[in-house]
């Protein structure tokens, strides 16, 4: 039994060798260390005991040099989780170049600390190998949310959605919300706006509920980031247009508009008219919806006519509430003014 690492350092290379089957965990990471010095691989390295961020530059090193049965000992005994992490997502990258057993990685996935697992899920990426995925889709209902949002984040990589999106689906909505803004979050290298867009395109085909809660994840964020996700359903512009003041204006008219004929209510309306009124003439997405807005409008202001006649005769009618009914049906009856001369007759 040795007691510091410069006994374990005086010991002969069987001796070395049954430390590292048997010895305490600081042993064997002593034993690991000056094997790794005998292998004359590590000359850069420090003679001394390896505090645990010297250790994960030890497993660089050993993956690097070829030492594969030294890397999987460090892997599976260091009795620093960081280390164990940093370790395993090397022996993971060499799986899958078919250079450790598949089998090790998955049996460490199984039996360690969410360090571990979340280091294993780091390997993905487009082109990863079906065992990979299928850990990840069984990560997903990990116990440790880290975990959980990492095997999601990793499908998402690995351009194997399907699963992650499904999964996302089912979630509360506040545990929802936390993977949406980790998810989009900025990347090392990937600008703010791509990462965002991506991921609305991404949830393009997700429920309403889902690209709600994307649209309320994102602090800074433009309509060209998210017009993916919201495209124009009504409920969605509305939470995008609480980012701020100037959000509406960055909304397209043919966007509104889209939306205008999905709701029975006027809500675009004003904004609709101001817009129409500087106008000289639509873009080809807004002049096709034109007509059957115009029709709309048409039938809209039909129906507040009718409306009027019967609240004129009514008794009990504040004088302000007809106002206000007279005030709407002329500014309809405007918008439908500026519709009509964008049609081509």
């Amino acid at each position: 039994m040795a007691e510091t690492f410069d006994e374990v350092r005086e010991l002969a290379l069987p001796a070395l060798r049954e430390l590292l089957d048997r010895g305490r965990p600081e042993e064997r990471v002593w034993a690991i260390w000056e094997l790794a010095l005998r292998a004359g691989n590590a000359n850069d390295l420090p003679r001394h005991e390896p505090d645990p961020g010297v250790r994960r530059t030890l497993a660089v090193v050993l993956a690097g040099h070829g030492e594969h049965d030294l890397l999987v000992d460090l892997a599976r005994r260091d009795p620093a989780p960081e280390v164990r992490a940093s370790a395993m997502h090397l022996v993971a990258r060499l799986a899958i170049d078919h250079k450790v057993p598949v089998e090790l990685v998955l049996e460490r996935a199984a039996s360690e600390g969410s360090e571990v697992r979340i280091a294993i899920l780091g390997v993905i990426f487009a082109g990863t190998p079906v065992w990979l995925l299928d850990l990840a889709i069984t990560l997903l209902d990990d116990q440790h949310g880290e975990v959980r949002h990492e095997a999601f984040e990793a499908l998402i990589r690995a351009n194997a959605p399907s699963h992650a999106l499904a999964w996302l689906e089912e979630l509360p909505e506040a545990e929802a919300r936390l993977v949406l803004m980790r998810w989009a979050a900025p990347a090392p290298g990937v600008d703010a706006p791509d990462r965002i867009r991506g991921c609305a395109q991404t949830l393009a085909n997700s429920s309403r509920r889902v690209r709600r809660l994307l649209v309320e994840s994102v602090r800074v964020a433009t309509w060209h980031d998210l017009a993916p996700a919201i495209r124009d359903e009504p409920s969605l512009i509305t939470a995008f247009v609480r980012q701020g003041h100037h959000a509406l204006d960055q909304v397209p008219t043919a966007v509104l508009m889209a939306a205008q004929l999905r709701e029975h209510q006027d809500t675009w309306m004003p904004v609709l008219r101001s817009r129409l009124a500087s106008l000289q003439s639509p873009d080809a997405d807004l002049g096709a919806l034109m007509p059957e807005y115009l029709e709309r409008c048409t039938k809209r202001l039909a129906a507040l006519d009718v409306q009027l006649i019967e609240l004129r005769k009514a008794s009990d009618l504040e004088e302000s509430e007809l106002e206000q009914i007279e005030a709407h049906r002329d500014e309809l009856a405007e918008l439908c003014e500026q519709a009509t001369r964008f049609l081509v007759h």
